[in-house]
């Protein structure tokens, strides 16, 4: 499977680099690839081994916030 994340909070590619190590340390994670200009990750793993939800977790327990793209974004809109 393949999912994109929206990740906030990378501040430079060194933080891409981090968020991919550690995605890529993931049990059932094949393949990550983390793009700080567009703010994404890239993620290919296999989902009877790990979960969106763990990915999601494994990138915010480094600090940053991430939602998968296929997700509606919730802004709070107001006056």
């Amino acid at each position: 499977m393949r999912r994109e994340f929206h990740i906030k909070g990378m501040h430079c590619e060194s933080c891409a680099v981090e968020i991919r190590e550690q995605l890529e340390t993931t049990a059932g994670v094949l393949k990550a690839d983390v793009n700080y200009g567009g703010k994404t990750a890239n993620v290919e793993f296999d989902d009877a081994v790990v979960q969106e939800k763990t990915l999601v977790k494994k990138i915010q327990d480094l600090g940053y916030q991430a939602t998968v793209a296929d997700e509606p974004q919730r802004e709070a809109r107001g006056a």
